[in-house]
């Protein structure tokens, strides 16, 4: 209750409108307790879903927080619709979120006690995108998922950096950020330079926690 809460800055009304749209959104998947099979979710194995779209999840932060890494870059929108469909993609992330997800933060949570920040620290690497990429499949996939997690897991996002992006990218991105809540969008950064954004995700995760692709 308390992340509706803040993500509404407190304000009773629009507090309890959140929480009904929630209730709403996630009525059908809970149905099916948020898709346990990551496979009968997709309708394929997540491992080959994961070759088309690659998106893990490595490490803590400082913080504690665990960290995802995904690279639309390299996203294959052609080779997705192969082996699953929106539908399918959209249980899968509700199987995430619900279940893959929340054992990530149990399990630390059991190993440090003093662990409270049930966030994540995301890592969004937009290298090798191309404007050939943000068709819109593509960006109804991004557009649903984050209507989900707006409502539906609001304040579970840390900090998101949002890396390698192209100079075209920034339309695209005033396009998200409308989709975005405020509160949200404030804790994306968008950072271009390899230098900089390596410097950047040292701040924020230890080297041996990180991937050797991104400085670990």
């Amino acid at each position: 209750l308390t992340r509706w809460l803040r993500a509404r800055k407190f304000k009773y009304d629009d507090v309890i409108s959140m929480i009904e749209e929630a209730t709403e959104v996630r009525a059908d998947a809970r149905k099916h307790d948020f898709y346990p099979d990551p496979s009968e979710a997709l309708g394929c194995e997540p491992s080959v879903f994961q070759a088309q779209y690659p998106q893990l999840y490595h490490g803590h932060a400082k913080n504690g927080c665990p960290v995802f890494i995904s690279k639309p870059g390299i996203l294959n929108v052609d080779g997705m619709e192969c082996i699953t469909t929106l539908d399918g993609i959209l249980k899968f992330h509700w199987h995430v979120m619900m279940h893959d997800y929340k054992m990530r933060l149990l399990k630390h949570k059991e190993a440090h006690p003093n662990f409270t920040r049930f966030e994540c620290v995301v890592v969004i690497d937009l290298d090798h995108l191309s404007t050939s990429q943000l068709s819109q499949r593509a960006l109804s996939i991004v557009k649903t998922q984050t209507a989900i997690d707006s409502v539906c897991f609001p304040e579970t996002m840390n900090r998101t950096l949002v890396i390698n992006a192209p100079r075209f990218f920034s339309m695209t991105w005033s396009i998200i950020k409308g989709w975005i809540d405020p509160r949200t969008a404030g804790k994306i950064e968008l950072i271009s330079s390899r230098k900089n954004w390596e410097s950047r995700l040292r701040e924020l995760v230890d080297e041996e926690q990180l991937p050797s692709d991104y400085g670990g």
